[in-house]
């Protein structure tokens, strides 16, 4: 038999994932979901970098928007709206995706390990409509700041220009998980740093390529770094 505190445990986490998928669990989780990312930014004070210039570069060109996934769960309602993302379609990727569709986030269903050529031909397709799209370029497993080549194919495909994006705060929650998910304590003040618009060269020189994952993969960690040492005073 189970011990007391561990059937609790089991039953908790099986009625999480009947709950899960289920349409109203999803939707009310969703809800909850999009609740909590709301206060965790609106309980802190945002210094936004790039933030004015990336909307500007979105009305005249669509952009491919990466950051890591450990920075994922807050972004969402820092975004600039009108912007489509890549999404898991696991039954924990519809909920997260339910609650950025309530700060106007449309939802593409692939990620970089399962079904990758089909959410790589939806994004191209967002981005040939006019929308700019988002992704986490090492998840939904990892490796953790690994990049994968699918923000360069992408770059490659649609001539679309590359933004890096980074945040950090004084104080935060790091998760347990592969991906040391970040989450911005209440209160205190945060920083989000934009980068200036990446254009990749066209190539079919699968060295070049390599080449390009790269850098974007080395420019991305130096942003964390420089959003993490900004909170700090280490310039």
């Amino acid at each position: 038999m189970l011990a007391p505190d561990m059937a609790f445990f089991y039953a908790g986490e099986v009625m999480l994932k009947s709950a899960l998928r289920s349409t109203i669990g999803s939707f009310v989780i969703s809800l909850l979901l999009a609740a909590v990312m709301a206060l965790l930014v609106g309980f802190r004070r945002w210094h936004q970098q790039g933030h004015e210039a990336l909307k500007t570069r979105m009305k005249t060109q669509p952009q491919i928007i990466i950051f890591w996934h450990e920075h994922l769960f807050v972004m969402s309602p820092l975004l600039p709206s009108g912007c489509s993302a890549l999404q898991s379609p696991h039954p924990d990727g519809k909920v997260l995706a339910g609650a950025s569709r309530l700060f106007g986030l449309r939802p593409i269903w692939g990620s970089s390990n399962r079904k990758a050529a089909s959410g790589l031909r939806q994004l191209v397709g967002e981005i040939k409509s006019g929308r700019s799209v988002i992704i986490t370029p090492d998840g939904p497993r990892g490796p953790r700041r690994g990049l994968s080549m699918g923000p360069v194919s992408l770059s490659q495909l649609t001539g679309a220009p590359i933004t890096l994006a980074a945040w950090s705060g004084k104080r935060l929650w790091t998760a347990p998980s592969w991906d040391k998910m970040r989450f911005p304590k209440p209160f205190g003040r945060a920083t989000l740093i934009y980068s200036d618009a990446i254009i990749l060269e066209k190539t079919k020189d699968k060295d070049a390529l390599e080449a390009m994952r790269k850098m974007l993969e080395d420019r991305l960690n130096a942003l964390v770094e420089a959003c993490d040492n900004a909170q700090t005073g280490k310039m």
